[in-house]
């Protein structure tokens, strides 16, 4: 899916507004746009292929994270805090993995009032078999920039993250 630039309708309306709101600065607005066509360009291109094997992109978010932990377990609170959800929300996401057979729940070894997430075989299959398409989009997407771009790109957004 390829994403024109700004459109000229949005510049010559920018244009327009600076004249009335000199503080407006469009390169600024240009910028954000950009991204954000990037994030939601990546964005539909990974639901779509997450899609088809019943899963959102939250999920498989949610699984990758539970797969990257030791032993394929995490705290719900710790999910939360990977994933930036409200403990609400990680609940509800957990509460799908188990419906679907991704995850089970268990009590934590040593804290017995804590519940342990931990990756099913089954969940373990899936990630297996649909990483190869979600690395593929990623990889069709930032394949125009070099590795040196990438990372400079990461430097720059980092840097606009931690001003914030």
């Amino acid at each position: 899916m390829s994403q024109s630039l700004p459109a000229p309708q949005l510049e010559a309306m920018l244009e327009a507004l600076a004249v009335k709101m000199p503080s407006l600065n469009i390169e600024l607005v240009m910028l954000s746009r950009l991204i954000r066509l990037v994030h939601n360009s990546i964005h539909s291109e990974l639901n779509a292929r997450v899609h088809q094997h019943n899963l959102s992109e939250s999920l498989w978010h949610a699984l990758l994270a539970t797969y990257a932990q030791p032993n394929h377990e995490i705290l719900p609170s710790e999910l939360s805090n990977i994933l930036h959800l409200t403990r609400t929300s990680a609940t509800r996401l957990s509460d799908e993995l188990v419906q679907n057979e991704w995850i089970t729940r268990t009590t934590h070894p040593v804290d017995r009032r804590k519940i342990m997430l931990k990756l099913t075989d089954a969940g373990e299959e899936l990630i297996q078999k649909v990483s190869p398409e979600t690395n593929e989009v990623h990889h069709r997407f930032w394949s125009a920039l070099s590795k040196q771009e990438c990372e400079q790109l990461r430097q720059l957004l980092s840097k606009l993250l931690s001003a914030v």
